[in-house]
């Protein structure tokens, strides 16, 4: 209850205040006219300049375009203050497109040109700003490094403005690291510096800050204290965003209290003043966290009529956020009244959301929901058997094909109908018996005739009931049967429902053919589902492209795969994301925080190895990382291998022909806990056309078969890819599929099988 609490208070946390003015056109024209006529190069920049700042949050690209003209104009004058000014404003647009390494790039030479300039000011701005990537790449120690050398500066300005953001954005960090005394104590140095130069709204800010601190200490009196406050100050501001935010931090200080109704009661006061200002986004959360208060105290009517009301809002809007953690809440709620179907019903709708924003312990309960739904049936077929003293032992029904299925329960019928007959031969040899005596009895007293009879006719009325005990037991085992099958065919269908849903996540051939001439996919899963998965998309003109193989195969397998498909969806297409190395280390973080590892003895090693690359469209430039598995390139053996990196001296494993095949070897770790948790090397490798690159699992290399049953093993699977290289990547794919399935025969598939060519 307490976890489901507190994933229900933080939704409300760092809502988004900021509403995006549409341009002013009048301004942009006028601006543009004064590029048009003005004499002075620095009047142009200075327009550019402003024109991009129209642009910055509304049309990035826009902004990028009127910016780079900029910088363009005061290289050409040697300006390197506007040189310097252009760099920072790039580093903003690239940090507003979450794209890291571009923003800290152009922030570094605004920084290396604010030094030459010995503008200090900038300086301390270009450290802030570099702070900031650090920390949303959760790279503290840098952004701590930045942050402090900010700091330096400012404080040697006397800008006691700067001095308190720093002081601010270090106790972030520090809330992050979940250092809450050293967080604590810049949030209070914030709050002095803002408090003497009287910045009321950094005030507000701070004691919310104050009040998360102690919120996280579980000092609940202390944080409300400071919530308070800062809602107070907030309505002298007449401000309607802080005064809302304010009041949901209250009431997320009160649920954790456990004090229901004043939770409530200011939940509901957020949602008037969020409803005058038009914010639907903080409406739809607000609805959903008084949902889970509902559910949390088993008013669960209330509970789903809240939820649902947050469901509305955020359809209205089209906020998937809101929307899948209402599907969360709702799962919860009906786990609590002990309907699993519907709670795996709205689990798995929470899944299909899960493209726009991940919440990673929502995807790991809808495993533990299949888990308890498939528990249910087996205590079903459990409490049968024992009833009739009957063991079904392993019945481990969702994890086995429909073949052993159908044998399991022909062995136990067989087991029942054995007993029915050794009970049956027991009643006749026993009737026997009695016969036999009568029949003595009968020969020695034939003076007792009438007496004899009697017993006679009564023992033929015990054969009769004992005839028809067995035709009762006969028909429940009938019945039993019958249930057992309805069982198997519902865990069927869930099996089945299973393949769609993971096929659904898989993504579609188009999206690929529109950016790559001629490519193939092989995969063949062991079962029904798989571990294995590929997956692609395409970002600022840039093709992601992976083939993964996740621990197990099976639908625990197959779970791994939904959880790795959408992470990738979430860092590569909501973060803009391409560069190789960092999809790989942010994969592994969210891979980590999912299962909860520790790294400790005896915990599971869940995880998936992977070879991911990025083709840019623009160079032909492909950068390539591996966790255990690595890059095959097929090229002409006269063009040779041209990487830019230490690989230049790298040489081919195999020639055929005209061709030539090089490996490019990956990390030797996995996305997961590991011994070593190293920074994922990431190689660049200038292509050309026609050069084709091959991903693929273990599976291929590792199947058993041929006249010694024995592994295909990874020699022979390069020489099929580099003597077939010649030919259409469909021809190479049945190629493949027809040598597979000609080594393994009659053998059992060992593992899932994915191979992923592309040509260039």
């Amino acid at each position: 209850m307490r976890q489901f609490r507190i994933i229900l208070i933080f939704n409300l946390i760092f809502l988004v205040f900021n509403s995006v003015y549409s341009q002013d056109m009048v301004k942009i024209d006028s601006l543009r006219q004064v590029i048009v006529s003005a004499k002075h190069d620095t009047i142009k920049i200075q327009a550019l300049l402003k024109i991009g700042k129209l642009y910055e949050d509304i049309i990035p690209d826009t902004s990028l375009s009127n910016y780079n003209k900029a910088l363009k104009l005061s290289q050409k004058n040697k300006n390197q203050e506007y040189i310097a000014v252009c760099f920072n404003h790039l580093g903003i647009v690239y940090n507003n497109k979450s794209n890291n390494d571009k923003a800290i790039e152009y922030y570094t030479k605004a920084l290396n040109i604010n030094k030459q300039l010995g503008d200090k000011l900038g300086i301390a701005r270009n450290y802030l700003n570099i702070g900031v990537i650090y920390l949303r790449q959760d790279n503290y120690n840098k952004a701590l490094e930045s942050y402090f050398k900010s700091l330096k500066i400012v404080e040697e300005l006397g800008n006691k403005y700067g001095i308190a953001i720093n002081f601010g954005n270090i106790g972030i960090v520090y809330f992050k690291q979940n250092n809450n005394d050293k967080a604590l104590e810049y949030y209070l140095k914030a709050l002095n510096i803002c408090e003497e130069i009287d910045d009321k709204y950094g005030i507000a800010r701070h004691l919310v800050n104050i009040g998360n601190v102690n919120l996280a200490k579980n000092n609940t009196d202390e944080a409300l204290e400071y919530f308070l406050k800062a809602a107070k100050i907030n309505e002298e501001l007449e401000n309607k965003y802080g005064i809302a935010s304010s009041f949901g931090r209250i009431a997320s200080a009160y649920s954790q209290q456990e004090k229901y109704d004043e939770a409530i009661k200011y939940y509901l006061k957020a949602i008037k003043i969020n409803d005058e200002i038009k914010d639907k986004n903080s409406i739809a959360a607000n609805f959903i966290n008084i949902g889970g208060i509902y559910s949390n105290i088993k008013q669960y009517n209330k509970a789903i009529s809240y939820i649902n009301k947050g469901i509305d809002v955020s359809k209205e809007i089209g906020a998937l956020l809101w929307e899948r953690n209402a599907y969360s809440a709702l799962s919860k709620t009906y786990e609590r009244m002990n309907d699993y179907k519907n709670s795996l019903k709205y689990q798995t709708k929470w899944i299909e959301l899960n493209d726009s924003i991940f919440n990673t312990e929502k995807a790991k309960s809808l495993a533990e929901m299949q888990s308890k739904f498939d528990y249910e049936k087996k205590v079903a077929i459990d409490s049968i058997a024992t009833a009739k003293q009957m063991e079904i032992k392993d019945a481990e029904i969702a994890k086995v094909t429909a073949e052993k299925k159908v044998q399991q329960t022909q062995r136990n019928l067989f087991i029942i109908g054995f007993g029915l007959m050794l009970v049956l031969a027991g009643f006749v040899f026993r009737s026997y018996r009695q016969k036999k005596k009568a029949n003595i009895l009968l020969a020695e007293q034939k003076h007792q005739i009438a007496e004899a009879n009697e017993e006679l006719n009564q023992q033929n009325e015990e054969i009769t009931a004992q005839r028809d005990e067995i035709e009762s037991q006969r028909d429940i085992v009938i019945n039993q049967k019958e249930k057992i099958e309805e069982i198997y065919y519902e865990i069927s269908e869930s099996i089945n429902y299973a393949t769609r849903l993971q096929g659904a996540i898989l993504p579609e051939s188009q999206i690929l053919e529109k950016y790559i001439s001629d490519h193939f996919v092989l995969f063949k899963p062991k079962d029904k589902v798989s571990g294995d998965f590929y997956w692609w998309a395409n970002v600022e003109n840039h093709t992601i492209i992976t083939a993964a193989d996740s621990t197990g195969h099976g639908v625990p397998g197959a779970f791994m795969s939904m959880l790795g498909a959408s992470f990738l969806r979430e860092i590569v297409q909501k973060e803009y994301v391409t560069h190789t190395g960092v999809i790989l280390r942010k994969l592994r973080k969210e891979i980590i925080k999912a299962l909860k590892q520790k790294g400790e003895m005896g915990e599971q090693k869940d995880g998936m190895d992977m070879a991911i690359i990025s083709i840019d469209h623009e160079t032909n430039i492909v950068q390539y990382s591996g966790a255990n598995n690595p890059l095959y390139i097929v090229t002409s053996k006269h063009q040779g291998f041209k990487t830019l990196d230490a690989l230049d001296s790298f040489k081919s494993l195999m020639d055929y022909g005209a061709l030539s095949l090089y490996e490019v070897k990956p990390n030797k770790m996995p996305i997961a806990i590991f011994d070593k948790m190293n920074t994922f090397t990431t190689h660049e490798i200038q292509l050309e056309k026609g050069d084709q690159l091959y991903m693929f699992s273990d599976g291929y290399a590792d199947q058993f078969g041929g006249p010694k049953n024995k592994k295909f093993k990874y020699k022979p699977f390069k020489k099929l890819l580099l003597e077939n290289a010649d030919k259409p990547m469909s021809e190479q794919k049945e190629i493949l599929n027809q040598a597979f399935e000609g080594w393994k025969g009659n053998t059992e598939q060992i593992d899932d099988v994915v191979v992923v060519g592309v040509k260039i």
